[in-house]
């Protein structure tokens, strides 16, 4: 029998911003929303990809004699041009991992979960897309005592979603607008299976912190909306930064950087004083 696997593009140690305590964020392949914004572009495919940083290159061809498939098109994405890049200006990004491989690496971390009360959250990307992958790794992480946690978007069926919210504990969702018509210029897809999911959460009394990446330039009016959609429960605004608009050109994809700005502190604070329920990491 095949053991099961599922694609991964990172493994962050120490993590102390996805939840409880010191936490080892797994971060998974594949997303189905496009977000304009994108910090982490990189997780929106479900292939592995080659990232090339140009200014990193000493045009030393060590790649050239090793694959002419990346010079003519038909590159595989097998990583072996980033294996022997003496200046790492390819890095391959996805790779397959096993459930007991991926466990081994998590419980690696096992001391800090326990003197701090954290655990592993899985992030992505979109882990709900890989659910059969995800919901193995929940339930042995379970066994061990580890906490879990799961950052997403919510645009799965109501189905995958609340088995997803049965097995972990604690759910961290994003809200980005409420706004269908602006859901869709930001992000290609519709809102209405997300709200639906993540009314569905909050309605449950399951743990949970609801997110709105605060991006202005798209959704900067839309957070009384999204608030008065939260309730009582907690809702993180997380303002734009523009850190990962390099990754972009190392995918050969182009991106805006005049498009959406970073928001000042003294907006951030504003907009908080307003709500008993809403606040930001300072």
């Amino acid at each position: 029998m095949n053991p099961m696997t599922g694609r991964i593009f990172n493994i962050q140690r120490f993590s102390i911003h996805d939840g409880p305590g010191v936490r080892t964020t797994v971060f998974m392949k594949g997303c189905n929303l496009k977000c304009r914004w994108c910090h982490n572009p990189e997780s929106q495919e479900r292939e592995n990809q080659i990232m090339f940083y140009e200014h990193k290159c000493k045009d030393c061809g060590a790649c050239r004699q090793l694959c002419s498939r990346m010079f003519t098109g038909e590159c595989i994405n097998c990583g072996r041009c980033a294996e022997i890049c003496p200046y790492e200006a390819r890095e391959l990004c996805g790779r397959d991992i096993t459930a007991d491989e991926l466990m081994s690496e998590i419980k690696k971390d096992m001391i800090f979960y326990q003197t701090s009360g954290g655990g592993v959250t899985f992030s992505g990307g979109e882990p709900l897309l890989q659910s059969k992958f995800l919901f193995e790794m929940l339930k042995k992480c379970r066994e061990e005592g580890i906490h879990t946690a799961i950052e997403t978007a919510a645009n799965v069926s109501a189905e995958i979603f609340e088995r997803a919210a049965e097995l972990v504990d604690f759910v961290i969702c994003d809200v980005k607008c409420i706004d269908e018509e602006l859901h869709r210029q930001g992000t290609e897809v519709s809102n209405r299976q997300i709200l639906a999911n993540v009314s569905a959460l909050i309605k449950s009394g399951r743990e949970h912190l609801l997110r709105m990446p605060l991006i202005p330039g798209f959704n900067e009016t839309q957070v009384d909306a999204v608030a008065e959609f939260a309730g009582e429960s907690r809702l993180e605004l997380m303002p734009y930064h523009a850190i990962g608009t390099g990754k972009y050109s190392a995918l050969q994809r182009e991106y805006d950087e005049n498009e959406f700005f970073v928001p000042q502190k003294e907006f951030m604070e504003q907009i908080t004083q307003k709500y008993d329920n809403v606040f930001y990491d300072k």
